[in-house]
């Protein structure tokens, strides 16, 4: 809707997409300059200016589809991070506990890869934490002279952050200790030959972790993990498997500090002949 000056009319209305309708009535996430939300068709994102271009097509969105429980489109509520590129979505999947959301899918737009985090809860928001009044400076110091910050210092201000009211009907903020966080690979293949898999080095900062191989001996069979090796001194989860499609599996216990996971590094060699 542009305002028109002069003209007859007061707004003029311009079409920008058709039969691209919210799916659910909260999951309308404005971010910046972006606007991100879930239609039938699936998730879109659109600059303010733009036109709904789909992001989660052969990503995310067969799996969100495949999960969700479409009677509880309530729960389907979105939220922008104000301190990263990430937008959230929380919603009941099917095995979910009724009236509360279980799943939250992470999108990063920066990156244009996504994540989904469990966790139970009845609403998610952008929220700060409530200031001090006059009054409640006296559990922090008796003396306003004695405070160890200024009541000026903007570092020490309720700055907003993503925030969930829990099943329990408790607010909470997203800054306690990391989650569990489990990775899967890509699967892979050698040339249509068998190979063995002696080790799996995975590529993170985490202290602790832990590797599992998926393997299969074809397209239609289904995948079977290996038991969970901790990494080692050398920084090496054993393994001795042999397998013709393989994919790797790291696992970080949830209290672990890490900054950066992106895979492994696989110790194989080729097995028999053509």
């Amino acid at each position: 809707m542009v305002y028109a000056v002069g003209a007859p009319y007061v707004f003029q209305i311009d079409r920008i997409a058709e039969d691209k309708g919210l799916l659910a009535p909260y999951s309308l996430i404005r971010a910046g300059d972006k606007i991100f939300f879930l239609a039938s068709q699936g998730f879109h994102a659109m600059l303010s200016t733009g036109i709904p271009e789909p992001i989660g097509k052969e990503k995310f969105d067969r799996t969100f589809f495949g999960d969700y429980d479409p009677a509880s489109l309530q729960l389907i509520i979105g939220a922008a991070d104000p301190e990263q590129s990430r937008v959230y979505w929380s919603y009941r999947s099917l095995t979910g506990a009724s009236g509360f959301f279980d799943r939250l899918l992470c999108y990063d737009y920066a990156l244009g890869r996504s994540s989904v985090v469990s966790l139970v809860g009845e609403y998610i928001a952008t929220l700060s934490r409530p200031g001090f009044t006059l009054e409640g400076l006296d559990s922090v110091s008796s003396s306003i002279d004695a405070l160890a910050f200024s009541l000026d210092d903007v570092a020490l201000s309720a700055l907003p952050k993503i925030a969930v009211f829990d099943n329990n009907h408790k607010l909470g903020f997203c800054t306690g200790p990391n989650l569990e966080a489990t990775l899967d690979t890509a699967e892979q293949a050698l040339d249509d030959r068998r190979v063995r898999v002696k080790g799996l080095r995975p590529i993170t900062d985490a202290a602790s972790c832990y590797g599992a191989l998926g393997t299969r001996e074809n397209m239609q069979s289904a995948v079977a993990y290996s038991a969970e090796q901790a990494v080692n001194g050398k920084g090496l989860c054993p393994a001795n498997v042999s397998t013709r499609l393989a994919r790797a599996r790291l696992r970080i216990p949830a209290g672990v500090a890490w900054s950066f996971a992106s895979g492994f590094e696989p110790a194989f060699a080729r097995e028999g002949r053509r």
